[in-house]
């Protein structure tokens, strides 16, 4: 059985954003794009020294009731409403691009990113891995790309610039099948011809 780590997962999204973010009108400082751990004071410790505007943390949560789903995206407080305004926009993009439930705007002074960070921050958990349709449609790289898209749009939104209209992608279903070979068969031919990101579901 192949296992994905959470950690690859999340490193997934932040290079895809790193690329995204890429010539547009922002000054971004990622704490990591590569697997090295970084404890969450050395984070905000980051974005202090950084002086942002404004800090997200990328997350994925999990839960023991194996048949929860839904994104959440938690602040320190909700006295900031452009901040608001991008939570939610947040919550309720990636919960189309993955149809799950949207949890909405949540509230703690717990969370470290949160408490000791400067400047006002979101935490957004963008599904539960321990669920294990949530784990399949994170492994798939299209929906990485989608999520990474979302985030930079509303980014983009947050500080009042362009939003840009052609990264948007659009999902295609070749067919169903009794049969698995057949199935296999498709997937091949289909990965043949270039789609890597071809799967069954």
């Amino acid at each position: 059985m192949k296992i994905i780590s959470k950690s690859y997962l999340l490193l997934s999204i932040g290079k895809e954003l790193n690329e995204l973010l890429k010539g547009c009108n922002l000054d971004i400082k990622f704490t990591r794009l590569s697997n090295t751990y970084l404890s969450l004071s050395e984070r905000t410790k980051i974005a202090n020294n950084f002086k942002a505007d404004y800090f997200l943390s990328i997350h994925i949560n999990s839960a023991s009731d194996k048949t929860v789903r839904g994104v959440e995206v938690w602040q320190y407080s909700n006295n900031n409403e452009k901040l608001n305004k991008f939570s939610n926009g947040l919550c309720s993009d990636v919960s189309k691009i993955l149809n799950i439930r949207n949890r909405g705007l949540k509230l703690s002074k717990e969370l470290s990113v949160l408490r000791n960070t400067t400047m006002p921050a979101a935490l957004i958990e963008v599904d539960f891995i321990s669920n294990a349709q949530a784990e399949k449609d994170l492994k798939v790289n299209a929906n990485i790309k989608t999520i990474a898209i979302a985030i930079k749009n509303n980014l983009m939104k947050l500080f009042e610039l362009e939003v840009s209209t052609n990264d948007t992608l659009y999902k295609v279903c070749i067919g169903a099948y009794r049969d698995k070979n057949n199935a296999l068969n498709q997937v091949k031919l289909a990965k043949d011809k270039g789609f890597k990101d071809t799967y069954i579901i």
